[in-house]
């Protein structure tokens, strides 16, 4: 059984569609990751989601294409099976694109992460210094010598 070329371009202009929208909200991504805007980074994921999420349906739709051989395929022209080459192409370049930025994304992410675990760190030892001297000073102050050598 051969499947409707046609069939096969729409949903690979839908998945080009997804992958460009996932690139651009990647983009956005990383400008609020080095912003540290992290209300704005994390309503922006709530919308990368969803925009995954069609990508994975638009995928289902593609599953009985990846197992039909392309030579086969009544194709309506030559124009429209080097259209489907260049769109599956692009799609290809867009993925990575989409997977480098992620990357990216999860190492600022990572390192700032450990950039405030380090601030952290030096705030609680520069409060736990600051109570051992207060504790300190207090115990030595409580200690007054009433008594009177007349």
């Amino acid at each position: 059984m051969t499947l409707d070329p046609a069939k096969l371009i729409v949903c690979l202009t839908a998945k080009q569609e997804c992958l460009t929208l996932l690139r651009a909200l990647g983009l956005q991504q990383r400008l609020l990751i080095e912003a540290g805007e992290m209300t704005n980074l994390l309503q922006l994921l709530a919308e990368k989601q969803r925009t995954i999420l069609r990508l994975q349906e638009v995928e289902r739709e593609l599953d009985p294409f990846r197992n039909d051989d392309p030579d086969r395929r009544a194709w309506p022209s030559q124009a429209s099976r080097l259209e489907c080459a260049a769109l599956a192409e692009r799609c290809e370049r867009l993925l990575a694109d989409v997977l480098d930025c992620e990357k990216t994304c999860e190492e600022e992410l990572r390192r700032r992460r450990d950039e405030t675990a380090r601030e952290l760190t030096a705030v609680n030892t520069a409060g736990a210094v600051h109570g051992a001297y207060v504790t300190e000073s207090h115990g030595t102050s409580s200690m007054l010598d009433l008594s009177a050598d007349y």
